[in-house]
C-alpha cells in the first residue's frame, strides 16, 4: 500500500502551494477532531479500514468532513433566507434546522465516497488474494517451503493487490515478524476478514507444511466460491431489473394503444 501510494504521488503532477496548505489545514483539523472522538470512545474502525484500503489519510478525511459539513450548514442557511426574501414566510428557527440537516448530509458524503471506493477495491483484492493463495499452494506442492513460496508467488503480477501483499511479506521478513501474523494485521487494517482468518488459521498449523498447503487451497476455493456467488447475485439483480423494464414497456405500449379508444368511448 505504501509503495502504491508513493508511486501515485510521484506520478501525479505537483499540486499548487495553496492546495498543499489547504490539505495541511484539513489534516490538522482532522487530527484534532479524531483526538476528541477518540477520547469519547468513537474510533471509526470501519471508516479507517476503508480509507487504509483506498490509500487515504483518516485525519485529512475527518478534516474534509468538518469542512463540507460547515459548507452544508451555510448552504442551508442561504437557501432558507432566500426563500424568506422571496416572500415565503418561514417559522423562526427553520433556517437553522435546514442548515443543520444539510450539514449532517454533507458531513457523511466523504464516508459514502470512501465506502463505495473501498467496496470495489476490496473485491479486487479478494480476487487477487485467491490467485495468490493458489500459486503459493502450487509452489508448496513442488516441495518449496512457505518462506520461499510466499514472496515468490507475490511476483506473479504487478497489480496493486499483489504489490500490497508483496510489500507486507517483504517487510515482515526483514523485520523478523511472522508472515501469517503480518497477514492477520493487514486484514485487520484494510477490513478483509478472509485474510485475517487466514493468518489465524495458518498460525495454528504452521508446523506442518502439508496442512498449511491444504489450508491455503481451501481458502482459495472459498474465495472463488464467494466471488461466484456474488456474481450470480449481481446477475440475478440485473435480470430482475430487465424484467421490470420489460413489464413497464409492455404497460406503456398497452396504454399507448388503448388511450385513443378510451378517449373515443368517453366522448360518446
Amino acid at each position: 500500500m505504501l509503495a502504491r501510494y508513493d508511486q501515485a504521488q510521484a506520478a501525479s503532477p505537483r499540486r499548487p502551494e495553496t492546495s498543499v496548505a489547504k490539505a495541511g489545514a484539513e489534516t490538522r483539523l482532522g487530527r484534532w477532531v479524531a483526538g476528541e472522538l477518540a477520547r469519547r470512545g468513537i474510533t471509526y474502525t470501519s471508516l479507517r479500514q476503508d480509507l487504509a484500503l483506498n490509500g487515504q489519510s483518516f485525519e485529512s478525511t475527518m478534516g474534509r468532513k468538518v469542512v463540507v459539513g460547515v459548507v452544508g450548514f451555510l448552504v442551508g442557511l442561504v437557501m432558507a433566507v432566500s426563500l424568506g426574501v422571496a416572500g415565503l414566510h418561514l417559522p423562526v428557527g427553520v433556517p437553522v434546522v435546514v442548515g443543520l440537516l444539510l450539514a449532517a448530509a454533507f458531513f457523511f458524503i466523504p464516508d459514502f465516497d470512501a465506502r463505495s471506493a473501498a467496496a470495489r477495491r476490496r473485491k479486487e483484492f479478494k480476487r487477487a488474494l485467491g490467485a495468490y493463495l493458489d500459486w503459493v499452494s502450487l509452489q508448496m506442492s513442488g516441495k518449496a517451503a512457505a518462506e520461499q513460496a510466499l514472496p515468490d508467488a507475490a511476483k506473479i503480477g504487478s497489480s496493486w493487490p499483489l504489490a500490497l501483499i508483496r510489500h507486507t511479506v517483504i517487510n515482515a521478513t526483514r523485520s523478523g515478524q511472522d508472515v501469517w501474523m503480518a497477514f492477520q494485521e493487514l486484514g485487520d487494517r484494510i477490513g478483509v476478514t478472509q485474510l485475517r482468518e487466514l493468518g489465524t488459521l495458518v498460525q495454528l498449523v504452521a508446523h506442518d507444511g502439508a496442512q498449511v498447503r491444504d489450508t491455503l487451497s481451501a481458502r482459495a476455493a472459498s474465495l472463488r466460491n464467494e466471488e461466484l456467488a456474488d456474481a450470480e447475485g449481481t446477475a440475478g439483480k440485473r435480470d430482475q431489473s430487465m424484467l421490470m423494464a420489460q413489464i413497464l414497456l409492455g404497460v406503456g405500449f398497452a396504454v399507448f394503444l388503448g388511450y385513443p379508444a378510451f378517449v373515443n368511448f368517453m366522448s360518446i
